[in-house]
Protein backbone atom coordinates (compact mmCIF):
# COMPACT_ATOMS: atom_id res chain seq x y z
CA UNK A 1 0.00 0.00 0.00
CA UNK A 2 1.47 3.33 -1.03
CA UNK A 3 1.75 6.36 1.24
CA UNK A 4 -1.27 8.15 -0.23
CA UNK A 5 -3.60 5.20 0.31
CA UNK A 6 -2.35 4.79 3.87
CA UNK A 7 -3.03 8.46 4.58
CA UNK A 8 -6.54 8.20 3.15
CA UNK A 9 -7.24 5.05 5.14
CA UNK A 10 -5.91 6.74 8.29
CA UNK A 11 -8.14 9.79 7.81
CA UNK A 12 -11.20 7.63 7.13
CA UNK A 13 -10.47 5.58 10.28
CA UNK A 14 -10.12 8.77 12.33
CA UNK A 15 -13.42 10.16 11.07
CA UNK A 16 -15.17 6.86 11.78
CA UNK A 17 -13.74 6.75 15.31
CA UNK A 18 -14.90 10.34 15.91
CA UNK A 19 -18.40 9.35 14.78
CA UNK A 20 -18.44 6.48 17.28
CA UNK A 21 -17.13 8.72 20.07
CA UNK A 22 -19.79 11.37 19.46
CA UNK A 23 -22.47 8.70 19.58
CA UNK A 24 -21.19 7.49 22.94
CA UNK A 25 -21.04 11.08 24.23
CA UNK A 26 -24.65 11.69 23.23
CA UNK A 27 -25.64 8.58 25.18
CA UNK A 28 -23.83 9.98 28.28
CA UNK A 29 -21.75 6.80 28.49
CA UNK A 30 -18.42 8.59 28.92
CA UNK A 31 -19.56 11.32 31.32
CA UNK A 32 -17.70 9.79 34.29
CA UNK A 33 -14.44 9.81 32.34
CA UNK A 34 -15.00 13.43 31.32
CA UNK A 35 -15.76 14.31 34.94
CA UNK A 36 -12.45 12.81 36.09
CA UNK A 37 -10.64 14.74 33.36
CA UNK A 38 -12.26 18.03 34.40
CA UNK A 39 -11.40 17.31 38.04
CA UNK A 40 -7.77 16.90 36.99
CA UNK A 41 -7.86 20.24 35.20
CA UNK A 42 -9.47 21.84 38.25
CA UNK A 43 -6.63 20.58 40.42
CA UNK A 44 -4.12 22.27 38.10
CA UNK A 45 -5.93 25.63 38.14
CA UNK A 46 -4.12 28.15 40.35
CA UNK A 47 -5.98 31.31 39.39
CA UNK A 48 -7.10 33.50 42.25
CA UNK A 49 -10.82 34.08 42.43
CA UNK A 50 -12.70 37.18 43.44
CA UNK A 51 -14.19 36.84 46.93
CA UNK A 52 -17.71 35.44 46.91
CA UNK A 53 -20.29 36.73 49.36
CA UNK A 54 -22.99 34.14 49.91
CA UNK A 55 -23.84 32.18 53.05
CA UNK A 56 -26.10 29.14 53.07
CA UNK A 57 -28.21 28.86 56.23
CA UNK A 58 -29.60 25.34 56.27
CA UNK A 59 -32.96 24.22 57.62
CA UNK A 60 -33.41 20.65 58.82
CA UNK A 61 -35.45 18.59 61.28
CA UNK A 62 -32.51 17.06 63.15
CA UNK A 63 -32.64 16.65 66.92
CA UNK A 64 -30.36 19.63 67.53
CA UNK A 65 -32.37 21.91 65.23
CA UNK A 66 -34.14 24.92 66.78
CA UNK A 67 -37.08 24.25 64.44
CA UNK A 68 -39.48 22.34 66.71
CA UNK A 69 -42.11 21.31 64.15
CA UNK A 70 -41.54 20.42 60.52
CA UNK A 71 -42.02 22.02 58.10
CA UNK A 72 -41.15 25.45 59.52
CA UNK A 73 -44.19 27.63 60.23
CA UNK A 74 -44.68 31.26 59.21
CA UNK A 75 -43.76 32.19 62.78
CA UNK A 76 -40.41 30.33 62.41
CA UNK A 77 -39.59 32.32 59.28
CA UNK A 78 -40.68 35.56 60.97
CA UNK A 79 -38.24 34.91 63.82
CA UNK A 80 -35.47 34.05 61.33
CA UNK A 81 -36.00 37.29 59.40
CA UNK A 82 -36.14 39.37 62.59
CA UNK A 83 -32.88 37.82 63.81
CA UNK A 84 -31.17 38.34 60.44
CA UNK A 85 -32.25 41.98 60.27
CA UNK A 86 -29.76 43.03 62.94
CA UNK A 87 -26.83 41.86 60.79
CA UNK A 88 -27.92 43.95 57.79
CA UNK A 89 -27.63 41.30 55.03
CA UNK A 90 -27.61 42.55 51.46
CA UNK A 91 -30.17 40.00 50.26
CA UNK A 92 -32.14 37.19 51.90
CA UNK A 93 -33.09 34.49 49.38
CA UNK A 94 -35.53 31.89 50.72
CA UNK A 95 -35.36 28.61 48.80
CA UNK A 96 -38.42 26.82 50.32
CA UNK A 97 -41.64 28.12 48.77
CA UNK A 98 -43.62 30.04 51.41
CA UNK A 99 -46.96 28.57 50.36
CA UNK A 100 -48.21 27.66 53.87
CA UNK A 101 -51.30 25.67 52.89
CA UNK A 102 -53.65 25.28 55.85
CA UNK A 103 -51.76 27.67 58.12
CA UNK A 104 -53.55 30.20 60.29
CA UNK A 105 -53.95 33.64 58.75
CA UNK A 106 -52.63 35.27 61.91
CA UNK A 107 -49.28 33.46 61.62
CA UNK A 108 -48.99 34.38 57.95
CA UNK A 109 -49.69 38.01 58.83
CA UNK A 110 -46.87 37.86 61.41
CA UNK A 111 -44.44 36.82 58.69
CA UNK A 112 -45.79 39.49 56.33
CA UNK A 113 -45.13 42.11 59.01
CA UNK A 114 -41.56 40.82 59.37
CA UNK A 115 -41.08 41.13 55.59
CA UNK A 116 -42.25 44.76 55.70
CA UNK A 117 -39.16 45.62 57.76
CA UNK A 118 -37.00 44.91 54.69
CA UNK A 119 -36.48 46.81 51.50
CA UNK A 120 -38.54 45.20 48.73
CA UNK A 121 -35.40 44.31 46.73
CA UNK A 122 -33.61 42.72 49.69
CA UNK A 123 -35.92 39.68 49.85
CA UNK A 124 -36.22 36.96 47.20
CA UNK A 125 -38.92 34.29 47.34
CA UNK A 126 -39.14 31.05 45.39
CA UNK A 127 -41.58 29.07 43.29
CA UNK A 128 -41.59 25.51 41.90
CA UNK A 129 -42.70 25.08 38.31
CA UNK A 130 -43.64 22.11 36.16
CA UNK A 131 -43.56 21.11 32.52
CA UNK A 132 -46.92 19.59 31.57
CA UNK A 133 -47.53 19.30 27.84
CA UNK A 134 -51.27 18.98 28.37
CA UNK A 135 -51.36 22.61 29.50
CA UNK A 136 -51.18 25.57 27.16
CA UNK A 137 -48.23 27.69 28.39
CA UNK A 138 -50.05 30.88 27.43
CA UNK A 139 -52.68 30.13 30.09
CA UNK A 140 -50.12 30.38 32.92
CA UNK A 141 -49.51 34.08 33.43
CA UNK A 142 -45.90 33.81 34.50
CA UNK A 143 -45.31 37.46 33.75
CA UNK A 144 -47.56 38.26 36.73
CA UNK A 145 -45.04 36.71 39.11
CA UNK A 146 -41.65 36.56 37.39
CA UNK A 147 -39.42 39.10 35.70
CA UNK A 148 -39.55 38.92 31.91
CA UNK A 149 -36.26 39.44 30.06
CA UNK A 150 -36.94 40.93 26.64
CA UNK A 151 -33.39 41.33 25.26
CA UNK A 152 -32.80 37.76 24.07
CA UNK A 153 -30.69 36.92 21.02
CA UNK A 154 -30.54 33.46 19.46
CA UNK A 155 -32.60 30.27 19.27
CA UNK A 156 -34.59 29.67 22.48
CA UNK A 157 -36.06 26.27 21.56
CA UNK A 158 -33.50 24.41 23.73
CA UNK A 159 -34.19 26.53 26.81
CA UNK A 160 -35.98 24.53 29.59
CA UNK A 161 -39.71 25.24 29.52
CA UNK A 162 -42.52 25.16 32.06
CA UNK A 163 -46.27 25.41 31.58
CA UNK A 164 -47.57 25.73 35.13
CA UNK A 165 -46.57 26.92 38.59
CA UNK A 166 -46.86 24.14 41.17
CA UNK A 167 -45.91 26.02 44.31
CA UNK A 168 -46.10 29.78 44.75
CA UNK A 169 -45.64 31.92 47.88
CA UNK A 170 -48.84 32.80 49.74
CA UNK A 171 -50.83 35.52 47.97
CA UNK A 172 -50.12 37.94 50.84
CA UNK A 173 -46.44 37.95 49.85
CA UNK A 174 -47.16 38.05 46.13
CA UNK A 175 -49.33 41.12 46.71
CA UNK A 176 -46.39 42.86 48.40
CA UNK A 177 -44.49 42.91 45.12
CA UNK A 178 -41.58 40.88 46.49
CA UNK A 179 -39.35 39.33 43.78
CA UNK A 180 -40.13 35.70 42.97
CA UNK A 181 -38.09 33.24 40.86
CA UNK A 182 -38.25 29.51 40.17
CA UNK A 183 -35.91 27.09 41.95
CA UNK A 184 -36.64 24.05 39.77
CA UNK A 185 -38.82 22.75 36.96
CA UNK A 186 -40.38 19.34 37.60
CA UNK A 187 -40.76 16.90 34.68
CA UNK A 188 -38.87 19.20 32.31
CA UNK A 189 -37.51 17.62 29.13
CA UNK A 190 -34.27 19.57 29.54
CA UNK A 191 -33.83 18.55 33.16
CA UNK A 192 -30.54 19.45 34.82
CA UNK A 193 -29.76 15.77 35.49
CA UNK A 194 -29.13 15.28 31.76
CA UNK A 195 -26.80 18.20 31.49
CA UNK A 196 -23.73 16.85 33.22
CA UNK A 197 -22.68 17.37 36.79
CA UNK A 198 -21.29 20.90 36.50
CA UNK A 199 -24.16 22.78 34.89
CA UNK A 200 -26.90 24.91 36.40
CA UNK A 201 -29.93 26.54 34.67
CA UNK A 202 -30.08 30.34 34.74
CA UNK A 203 -33.16 30.94 32.59
CA UNK A 204 -36.36 29.20 31.54
CA UNK A 205 -39.07 29.66 28.96
CA UNK A 206 -42.82 30.02 29.43
CA UNK A 207 -44.44 30.28 26.04
CA UNK A 208 -42.30 32.80 24.18
CA UNK A 209 -41.21 34.57 27.38
CA UNK A 210 -37.79 34.14 29.05
CA UNK A 211 -37.60 34.39 32.85
CA UNK A 212 -34.59 34.25 35.22
CA UNK A 213 -34.04 31.39 37.65
CA UNK A 214 -33.67 31.82 41.40
CA UNK A 215 -29.87 31.95 41.05
CA UNK A 216 -29.82 34.55 38.27
CA UNK A 217 -32.43 36.70 40.03
CA UNK A 218 -30.34 36.62 43.23
CA UNK A 219 -27.32 37.85 41.27
CA UNK A 220 -29.43 40.56 39.61
CA UNK A 221 -30.60 41.80 43.00
CA UNK A 222 -27.06 41.58 44.38
CA UNK A 223 -25.79 43.88 41.59
CA UNK A 224 -28.99 45.99 41.55
CA UNK A 225 -29.65 45.05 37.90
CA UNK A 226 -33.16 45.36 36.47
CA UNK A 227 -34.61 42.98 33.89
CA UNK A 228 -34.36 45.60 31.13
CA UNK A 229 -30.59 45.82 31.77
CA UNK A 230 -30.07 42.11 31.11
CA UNK A 231 -29.00 40.92 27.65
CA UNK A 232 -29.08 37.19 26.89
CA UNK A 233 -27.06 35.80 24.00
CA UNK A 234 -28.11 32.15 23.75
CA UNK A 235 -25.10 29.85 23.55
CA UNK A 236 -22.73 32.67 24.49
CA UNK A 237 -23.39 34.73 27.61
CA UNK A 238 -25.72 36.70 29.86
CA UNK A 239 -24.70 40.33 30.34
CA UNK A 240 -25.84 42.07 33.52
CA UNK A 241 -25.35 45.67 32.41
CA UNK A 242 -21.64 46.39 32.72
CA UNK A 243 -21.34 44.57 36.05
CA UNK A 244 -21.00 40.90 35.10
CA UNK A 245 -20.86 38.62 32.07
CA UNK A 246 -21.87 34.99 32.63
CA UNK A 247 -21.05 32.37 29.97
CA UNK A 248 -23.95 30.04 29.10
CA UNK A 249 -24.58 27.19 26.69
CA UNK A 250 -27.44 26.91 24.20
CA UNK A 251 -29.78 25.75 26.98
CA UNK A 252 -29.10 28.71 29.25
CA UNK A 253 -26.93 26.71 31.68
CA UNK A 254 -23.77 27.99 33.33
CA UNK A 255 -20.96 25.58 34.12
CA UNK A 256 -20.05 26.09 37.75
CA UNK A 257 -16.63 25.71 39.35
CA UNK A 258 -16.77 22.72 41.72
CA UNK A 259 -13.57 23.58 43.62
CA UNK A 260 -15.54 26.36 45.34
CA UNK A 261 -17.43 23.74 47.34
CA UNK A 262 -14.77 23.85 50.05
CA UNK A 263 -14.95 27.66 50.29
CA UNK A 264 -18.73 27.94 50.48
CA UNK A 265 -19.99 29.20 53.86
CA UNK A 266 -22.57 26.71 55.13
CA UNK A 267 -24.10 27.24 58.57
CA UNK A 268 -27.12 25.88 60.39
CA UNK A 269 -29.99 28.21 61.15
CA UNK A 270 -29.20 27.57 64.85
CA UNK A 271 -26.50 30.21 64.45
CA UNK A 272 -29.22 32.84 64.74
CA UNK A 273 -30.14 31.72 68.26
CA UNK A 274 -26.82 33.01 69.62
CA UNK A 275 -27.17 36.59 70.96
CA UNK A 276 -25.44 39.12 68.71
CA UNK A 277 -23.07 40.31 71.45
CA UNK A 278 -21.96 36.71 72.07
CA UNK A 279 -21.49 35.79 68.42
CA UNK A 280 -17.92 35.37 67.23
CA UNK A 281 -16.71 38.06 64.82
CA UNK A 282 -16.12 35.62 61.95
CA UNK A 283 -19.76 34.54 62.10
CA UNK A 284 -20.96 38.13 62.03
CA UNK A 285 -19.03 38.53 58.78
CA UNK A 286 -20.93 35.55 57.35
CA UNK A 287 -24.27 37.29 57.93
CA UNK A 288 -23.65 40.94 57.11
CA UNK A 289 -23.63 42.66 53.69
CA UNK A 290 -23.91 39.44 51.67
CA UNK A 291 -26.48 37.10 50.16
CA UNK A 292 -28.05 34.86 52.78
CA UNK A 293 -29.61 31.80 51.15
CA UNK A 294 -32.01 29.99 53.47
CA UNK A 295 -32.11 26.46 52.13
CA UNK A 296 -33.88 23.19 52.93
CA UNK A 297 -31.46 20.40 53.87
CA UNK A 298 -33.85 18.19 55.83
CA UNK A 299 -34.25 14.46 55.10
CA UNK A 300 -31.41 14.45 52.56
CA UNK A 301 -32.35 10.95 51.48
CA UNK A 302 -35.75 12.07 50.20
CA UNK A 303 -34.94 15.42 48.61
CA UNK A 304 -33.56 15.61 45.11
CA UNK A 305 -29.81 15.39 45.44
CA UNK A 306 -27.44 16.24 42.62
CA UNK A 307 -24.36 14.16 41.71
CA UNK A 308 -21.24 16.16 42.41
CA UNK A 309 -17.46 16.10 42.52
CA UNK A 310 -15.74 12.90 43.67
CA UNK A 311 -19.10 11.11 43.82
CA UNK A 312 -20.32 13.19 46.78
CA UNK A 313 -23.88 14.48 46.71
CA UNK A 314 -25.34 17.83 47.70
CA UNK A 315 -28.80 19.27 48.13
CA UNK A 316 -30.41 21.51 45.56
CA UNK A 317 -30.07 24.47 47.97
CA UNK A 318 -26.32 23.92 48.29
CA UNK A 319 -26.03 23.54 44.53
CA UNK A 320 -27.72 26.93 44.08
CA UNK A 321 -25.47 28.54 46.70
CA UNK A 322 -22.45 27.15 44.90
CA UNK A 323 -23.72 28.51 41.57
CA UNK A 324 -24.17 31.97 43.12
CA UNK A 325 -20.70 31.79 44.67
CA UNK A 326 -19.15 30.76 41.35
CA UNK A 327 -20.80 33.64 39.47
CA UNK A 328 -19.69 36.11 42.13
CA UNK A 329 -16.12 34.81 42.02
CA UNK A 330 -15.92 35.04 38.23
CA UNK A 331 -14.24 31.64 37.88
CA UNK A 332 -16.21 29.90 35.15
CA UNK A 333 -15.53 26.69 33.31
CA UNK A 334 -17.04 25.96 29.92
CA UNK A 335 -16.65 23.37 27.19
CA UNK A 336 -15.15 24.72 23.99
CA UNK A 337 -17.53 25.26 21.10
CA UNK A 338 -18.05 22.47 18.59
CA UNK A 339 -16.29 24.49 15.86
CA UNK A 340 -13.17 24.83 18.00
CA UNK A 341 -13.34 21.16 18.93
CA UNK A 342 -13.50 20.17 15.24
CA UNK A 343 -10.49 22.43 14.58
CA UNK A 344 -8.54 20.61 17.31
CA UNK A 345 -9.49 17.24 15.81
CA UNK A 346 -8.42 18.37 12.34
CA UNK A 347 -5.03 19.52 13.60
CA UNK A 348 -4.46 16.23 15.42
CA UNK A 349 -5.43 14.21 12.33
CA UNK A 350 -3.11 16.29 10.14
CA UNK A 351 -0.19 15.90 12.55
CA UNK A 352 -0.98 12.19 12.89
CA UNK A 353 -0.85 11.72 9.12
CA UNK A 354 2.57 13.40 9.04
CA UNK A 355 3.84 11.29 11.94
CA UNK A 356 2.82 8.03 10.25
CA UNK A 357 5.08 8.83 7.30
CA UNK A 358 8.12 8.50 9.56
CA UNK A 359 9.83 5.30 10.74
CA UNK A 360 7.66 3.23 13.07
CA UNK A 361 9.94 3.64 16.13
CA UNK A 362 10.02 7.38 15.63
CA UNK A 363 6.25 7.36 15.12
CA UNK A 364 5.66 5.85 18.58
CA UNK A 365 7.89 8.40 20.30
CA UNK A 366 6.32 11.27 18.35
CA UNK A 367 2.82 10.12 19.26
CA UNK A 368 3.89 10.13 22.91
CA UNK A 369 5.30 13.62 22.49
CA UNK A 370 2.06 14.74 20.79
CA UNK A 371 0.05 13.44 23.75
CA UNK A 372 2.22 15.45 26.16
CA UNK A 373 1.89 18.57 24.00
CA UNK A 374 -1.89 18.14 23.82
CA UNK A 375 -2.25 17.75 27.61
CA UNK A 376 -0.04 20.82 28.13
CA UNK A 377 -2.20 22.76 25.67
CA UNK A 378 -5.33 21.66 27.54
CA UNK A 379 -3.88 22.86 30.84
CA UNK A 380 -2.88 26.24 29.37
CA UNK A 381 -6.32 26.69 27.78
CA UNK A 382 -8.04 25.90 31.07
CA UNK A 383 -5.68 28.15 33.05
CA UNK A 384 -6.23 31.09 30.71
CA UNK A 385 -10.01 31.16 30.31
CA UNK A 386 -11.50 28.09 32.01
CA UNK A 387 -12.33 26.33 28.73
CA UNK A 388 -11.93 22.58 28.30
CA UNK A 389 -12.37 20.13 25.47
CA UNK A 390 -13.56 16.58 25.91
CA UNK A 391 -10.57 14.19 26.00
CA UNK A 392 -12.53 11.28 24.51
CA UNK A 393 -12.10 12.21 20.83
CA UNK A 394 -8.35 13.00 21.09
CA UNK A 395 -7.87 9.73 22.99
CA UNK A 396 -9.61 7.85 20.16
CA UNK A 397 -7.37 9.60 17.62
CA UNK A 398 -4.23 8.70 19.56
CA UNK A 399 -5.37 5.06 19.66
CA UNK A 400 -5.91 5.08 15.88
CA UNK A 401 -2.43 6.59 15.38
CA UNK A 402 -0.88 3.92 17.59
CA UNK A 403 -2.67 1.08 15.78
CA UNK A 404 -1.59 2.38 12.37
CA UNK A 405 2.00 2.73 13.60
CA UNK A 406 1.86 -0.85 14.88
CA UNK A 407 0.48 -2.14 11.57
CA UNK A 408 3.17 -0.29 9.60
CA UNK A 409 5.81 -1.64 11.95
CA UNK A 410 4.67 -5.22 11.35
CA UNK A 411 4.80 -4.75 7.58
CA UNK A 412 8.31 -3.30 7.68
CA UNK A 413 9.49 -6.17 9.84
CA UNK A 414 8.14 -8.66 7.38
Amino acid sequence: MNSRKKTILFIVSCVFSLFLVEREKNEKIVIDFESSYVNWLLDTKKERKEPSSVTLLTLDDSEESVIQDWPPSPLDYAVILNNLKQYDPKLIAIEPSLEFLGQEEGLIETLRTACLAFNQQSLLLSAVCQMDRSIDPTIEKGENFFDIIDSVNGDTTNIPEFTRINSLPNQRFAAMGLPIAFTRIDLADNNNDDEGIYKFPLIARIGDKIVPSFVLKAIMLDFNIKADQVIINIGDNIKLGNRKTIPIDNRGHVQIYPALQEDLSIEKINLLTVPSDELDGKYKLLLGNRIILIGNNQNSESIKNIPFRNNSRISNAEHMALAISTIQSGLFISEVSKNKEILIWSILILIGAMILKSHSLKAFSRIGLLIIIYLSFSMLLFQSNGQWASPIAPLALFIVMTIFSLVLSEKKAS
